[in-house]
């Protein structure tokens, strides 16, 4: 009961936050610097790939220097029995994959970590979601998906929450969201000054004022 719990509250963190700030690179100390700059910004949900250069210095770092209400997780899963239980132990929330690796769901929940398999098709996005999966990736949005796609797809498939993220712009995230997507990931494109006005214009949905 209490993982189940946990899982929800993840899942409700990234909705409220309403987008991803993603962190990769090969430059360690740039990528901190980046992810502190987001979160003063009002980004409260930060990604660091597990392809960046000296991913886990990264964010035991920023679990370190940012407040407890910015959300940490982790990307590029490519194999869940090596690449989960270390994460675990630097107290990622979720775990997003570009795939959905054999036993990335299961391994994941287990440990207390989202998972977020991604979904290239509308029917790797209904596997992903009888598999288990709480929330899907839409990877890579931008070639293989589309907010018109997404608000098009039968009822059963729209009910699935979505990450659409790949080429996913700030001045994207509204359609998307109209559109139905639960939240959006960004990456490199991401400014600061992007970050600030997109978590303005999100709270603004909620009623919230910043």
């Amino acid at each position: 009961m209490g993982e189940a719990l946990s899982l929800e509250w993840n899942l409700e963190r990234i909705g409220r936050a309403g987008f991803i700030g993603i962190l990769r690179g090969n430059e360690p100390e740039a990528l901190i610097e980046r992810g502190i700059q987001l979160a003063d910004a009002g980004a409260k949900v930060l990604e660091v790939t597990l392809d960046s250069n000296d991913a886990a210095m990264v964010f035991t770092t920023l679990k370190e220097q940012l407040d407890n209400d910015v959300m940490l997780g982790v990307g590029t899963v490519m194999h869940p029995p090596t690449a989960l239980p270390s994460v675990a132990e630097w107290g990622a929330d979720f775990a997003l994959s570009p795939v959905n690796p054999d036993g990335f769901i299961q391994l994941a929940h287990e440990l207390d970590i989202l998972a977020v398999p991604g979904a290239a098709t509308p029917g790797e996005l209904w596997e992903a979601h009888t598999a288990g999966a709480m929330l899907v990736k839409l990877y890579p949005a931008a070639t293989n998906w589309s907010p018109e796609m997404l608000e098009k797809l039968p009822r059963p498939l729209r009910q699935v929450h979505t990450l659409p993220t790949g080429g996913v712009k700030s001045e994207d995230v509204i359609a998307w969201l109209d559109a139905g997507a639960f939240a959006c990931g960004l990456g490199g494109s991401l400014t600061i000054e992007d970050a600030d006005f997109l978590s303005s214009q999100i709270l603004a949905r909620r009623g919230v004022m910043r």
